[in-house]
């Protein structure tokens, strides 16, 4: 696959990921996973981003990050992973590549796809059977919405439902799990095919939302 392209849109919505690498754990104890949080507070006064959503799991984390300025986020996201890198390899004694390569990011369209992945995004230990309750994993932004423990949050974009809670806690329909798990497979936007049409050209990334193969021959 191409190298993805890191344009950055001062105000677009991006689901952020990066995994263990070889899927190995990265956080193995409380320690670890608040260390990570103060992290991401630090980087959030650092730069001028936005956070709407985090889960930190086991061996990777989900990020929803808003850009407020020009290459804030790349900067954000250079800090955050680096400093980390330090501390892991201080605690452990190790070396080497702890994160799978660069993170991966995916803007999304403000509408009904941001309330979506807002929700893929805090059931996430839900749905890996971490929790039986999504607002019961720490180490969520359901969590930190629920007990006010933290404020890493920024307000949404959109108002979330009174039942929120009960909202996360629902099953997503396979077939919006298909489209995000698309969209992080091939590093597409996440929209509908028009705005995804639009913006992968204005960002560079129309090979990501092309069909896979060879295109058909033509009959002569």
């Amino acid at each position: 696959m191409p190298r993805i392209a890191r344009g950055e849109t001062v105000g677009g919505i991006y689901h952020v990921i990066n995994r263990g690498n070889m899927q190995m754990q990265i956080f193995d104890d409380a320690q670890d996973y608040n260390y990570f949080l103060k992290l991401l507070q630090t980087a959030k006064e650092r730069e001028d981003v936005q956070i709407h959503a985090y889960c930190l799991m086991p061996n990777h984390f989900h990020l929803l990050l808003v850009p407020m300025q020009e290459k804030s986020l790349s900067r954000f996201m250079q800090w955050l992973l680096t400093s980390h890198v330090r501390y892991y390899h201080k605690k452990n004694g190790t070396s080497g590549h702890i994160w799978q390569g660069r993170y991966k990011n995916f803007i999304v369209q403000e509408d009904s796809y941001y309330i979506t992945l807002l929700k893929y995004i805090e059931a996430n230990a839900l749905r890996a059977k971490l929790v039986k309750q999504a607002q019961n994993w720490h180490y969520g932004s359901l969590y930190e919405r629920v007990t006010k423990s933290r404020e890493l949050l920024d307000q949404p974009f959109i108002e979330l439902e009174d039942n929120w809670q009960k909202y996360v806690n629902q099953p997503i329909k396979t077939k919006t799990l298909e489209i995000i798990r698309n969209s992080v497979n091939r590093q597409a936007p996440l929209g509908t095919k028009e705005w995804q049409s639009k913006i992968a050209k204005k960002l560079g990334l129309n090979f990501t939302i092309n069909q896979r193969g060879r295109p058909p021959k033509s009959k002569k």
